[in-house]
């Protein structure tokens, strides 16, 4: 592509970005955002998420460049959750909208950092949508406070917003499907139906509806899942088979949450979806239900002096442009780091997290911990006890967490007047539900002296010759 095609798409991209569009679509997805992030908060203080998984773990796990994110004093902590609570409330009705999306996201992202042990793809894209929005003008239509008030409607009313303000939003769900079944397209899900014949029958065990066993269920909800995925974000953005993509979104959320509810946590990730369905629309769809009339198309200075400052000069356009195409190419391909890494990312766990990866990974693990001293004496440690079950669960799956853990053991160990100590572990895991137990690794390394690293692979990590 030569320079003047490429200034030439850059310019019909930016003018597709910067045409006025109504805003009702947008205000209507920030208030169900908000709306669901009040249910995530109220679930959050109901279960007593503070005291569960992060004042009764022994041990927690910093994400690399965030070892200051640590918890504060208890009673802050639970006062920080009535405040994310009001923040949810407040985006819902658009009262003090940035603050309260700032607010949000700094409380919520900080949740979830303080320990990757209870990492979750949906807290992830939590935090992303709530970046978004803070960059876009979520009131500018359905700020219910904003009725109130005719002389304030009158000096702040926006007719229309630049597109792009939706479409970034749109593109960031679209990303999030496609990859999630660019994912997919593996042999243990394609062949072997795993996990989904594993979780199957986890929930046969509970429903006894026995005909969850049969293989031919796996292979439906396995390519059934996959042709969503791939398919459902072009269905939702093209008109003439949205409905179709409608559909086959809400069907997929409701067999999700009766799939998952009550054996894997899925939490209110079909509902957030089933929120985004509103972005898709016309963006003067909303606004139409409402009796309103559409917004204008070709806005003009005279006809709507207050929205001047909202038409960016092309300066600001293009940098407006400039940072939704890196942005977007930054969420593309990052999800795919695991290639830079040997051995099958599933398996080391390096690029696993941050990835679209959902629910496509199957280990079942055996694991002993030991404290070795210098006579060959081994002493077992039960581990689970020091951790959360999510935070246990986690460590199957994600060997990055072990190292934090032997460092705690060995401390312990010298506060026991052991010396020298070392912490070994017996560590087998059966992968994807094919291959046989093999050790993650070594029963011989002491993985108290082992280091992760952010962008290097850690050959601590045994290769799985059949995983690759």
């Amino acid at each position: 592509m030569g320079t003047s095609n490429i200034s030439h798409f850059f310019h019909t991209f930016a003018a597709y970005l910067f045409k006025p569009v109504h805003p009702s679509s947008l205000g209507l997805f920030r208030i169900l955002f908000g709306c669901t992030m009040f249910i995530q908060t109220a679930y959050f203080i109901a279960t007593d998420f503070v005291q569960d998984h992060i004042i009764e773990p022994i041990i927690h796990f910093p994400y690399h460049f965030f070892q200051f994110v640590v918890p504060l004093p208890t009673p802050i902590m639970h006062i920080l959750m009535w405040v994310m609570l009001a923040a949810s409330a407040m985006i819902a009705i658009g009262f003090l909208y940035r603050y309260a999306v700032g607010l949000f996201l700094m409380s919520f992202t900080y949740l979830w950092l303080i320990d990757k042990g209870f990492f979750n793809n949906h807290y992830y894209l939590i935090t992303l949508l709530s970046i978004l929005l803070l960059l876009v003008r979520g009131d500018a239509w359905g700020v219910l406070w904003r009725r109130m008030s005719n002389k304030y409607n009158k000096k702040k009313s926006i007719n229309y917003i630049p597109n792009w303000q939706v479409f970034i939003l749109r593109a960031q769900i679209f990303i999030v499907f496609f990859i999630a079944g660019i994912h997919k397209l593996n042999p243990y899900w394609l062949i072997h139906f795993q996990p989904m014949d594993y979780i199957l029958n986890a929930k046969a065990d509970i429903s006894s509806l026995e005909f969850l066993r049969s293989t031919a269920v796996a292979a439906f909800f396995s390519y059934g899942g996959l042709i969503v995925d791939i398919s459902v974000g072009f269905l939702l953005w093209w008109k003439r088979t949205r409905i179709l993509g409608i559909v086959m979104l809400i069907g997929f959320n409701f067999l999700n949450f009766w799939l998952f509810w009550n054996i894997g946590e899925i939490g209110i990730f079909p509902l957030l979806l089933l929120s985004t369905i509103i972005l898709f629309l016309e963006p003067e769809t909303p606004a139409h239900w409402f009796g309103e009339k559409s917004a204008v198309r070709n806005p003009q200075p005279s006809q709507a002096p207050s929205t001047k400052s909202q038409i960016p000069n092309s300066k600001s356009q293009s940098l407006i442009t400039a940072f939704i195409v890196i942005y977007l190419t930054f969420q593309f391909f990052f999800p795919f780091r695991h290639l830079l890494y040997p051995g099958h990312v599933d398996w080391t766990g390096e690029g696993q997290r941050f990835a679209w990866r959902m629910k496509i990974m199957l280990k079942e693990a055996d694991i002993n911990f030991f404290i070795k001293d210098n006579n060959d004496n081994k002493y077992p440690v039960p581990v689970n006890k020091m951790l959360s079950p999510k935070q246990y669960n986690n460590l199957i799956y994600y060997p990055d967490l072990i190292p934090p853990v032997a460092q705690a053991l060995k401390k312990e160990a010298l506060k026991q007047g052991i010396t020298s100590p070392q912490v070994v572990a017996d560590f087998n895991v059966k992968f994807m539900g094919v291959h046989p137990s093999k050790p993650l690794v070594s029963p011989d390394t002491d993985l108290s002296r082992v280091r992760n690293h952010p962008f290097l692979h850690s050959k601590w990590i045994m290769n799985n010759d059949n995983n690759e």
